[in-house]
């Protein structure tokens, strides 16, 4: 299994994470999983435009992630 340096749709980067196949494939993200077995959805580089929009998907800003969002544990300030 190759452990990978993601960036989730936060724009948070996680490091050491594994890709998590899913039953039905997505055509504009994919989850991934940390070392702590938490998960988290990517953007895929190439996601596709939405029906009857002009721009494609875009990342989020990390102020926007939802407290304790990194792991369920989480106490301290997030990271980039």
């Amino acid at each position: 299994m190759e452990l990978l340096n993601c960036t989730d749709i936060f724009n948070i980067k996680h490091k050491d994470a594994r890709v998590v196949n899913t039953k039905n494939d997505f055509n504009r993200i994919f989850i991934i999983e940390d070392k702590n077995g938490v998960r988290y959805t990517c953007l895929k580089p190439d996601a596709q435009k939405m029906p009857k929009m002009s721009s494609h998907f875009k990342t989020l800003n990390p102020k926007y992630a939802p407290v304790n969002y990194l792991t369920p544990y989480f106490t301290g300030k997030r990271t980039k």
